[in-house]
């Protein structure tokens, strides 16, 4: 099994930019700067969000659904490293040349610091754990927000319907549902925080209405003062 350690080297002291898909995504994109990123750092998309950054440098995600959604097609045909949780190397053969990782063996609100494992509860903290893990400089969280922007719980759900993807059920269930995993979220973050302070990364949420409080939060227009 290849793993994501193959590329834990490559990003030392980079800044790291994590695309979450929530509704706070929709006006980062619309800034022009967004599409500047990778000129000081690493795009990583989980899930969705690749839509809003085809040409990103790495995607993960640890949804055992992730096959069921229309973006997946963008996944499969970008240059871009892919990463997912083993529990989808039973599709390896269809998943050439992706990555893998195994969730770690603490709970949610534990981080063993030597383990090359990644948080498991879900796919931003997987995605936090390894820019950690990657040695890099800073992390800036986009579109990582834990609510709803009138009424919509997903970046793409500003988009016109004929542009929103599509899922073959099952897939994703109702915010309602999807809310139940966040005080999980925030014990990970928690735990997550100590390994970045350990590691001597500053971590950012560019939302400041997010309802994550755990990492400083900063307006998305501001983000160049913090490289």
């Amino acid at each position: 099994m290849n793993t994501y350690l193959k590329i834990i080297n490559d990003y030392k002291d980079k800044n790291v930019f994590i695309l979450g898909a929530g509704p706070s995504l929709y006006y980062c994109i619309q800034d022009p700067f967004f599409k500047k990123l990778q000129k000081y750092g690493i795009v990583i998309t989980v899930n969705s969000s690749i839509m809003a950054f085809k040409n990103c440098d790495i995607f993960i995600s640890n949804d055992a659904l992730v096959r069921r959604w229309s973006w997946y097609s963008i996944i499969t045909n970008s240059k871009c490293i892919k990463i997912v949780r083993n529990s989808l190397e039973r599709y390896k053969n269809e998943l050439k040349g992706f990555l893998y990782f195994e969730p770690r063996r603490t709970k949610e609100d534990k981080i063993d610091f030597k383990e090359q494992r990644l948080c498991y509860c879900s796919s931003v903290p997987s995605a936090v754990d390894l820019a950690i893990q990657c040695s890099c400089k800073n992390i800036f969280l986009l579109g990582v927000d834990h609510n709803t922007i009138e009424g919509k719980d997903h970046f793409w759900q500003f988009f016109p319907k004929n542009h929103q993807p599509k899922a073959h059920p099952p897939a994703q269930g109702p915010f309602s549902q999807q809310k139940t995993v966040f005080p999980t979220n925030v014990l990970a973050y928690k735990a997550l925080e100590k390994f970045a302070e350990f590691k001597k990364i500053k971590i950012y949420n560019c939302n400041i209405n997010s309802d994550i409080d755990v990492f400083k939060k900063i307006e998305f227009k501001n983000i160049k003062k913090y490289f």
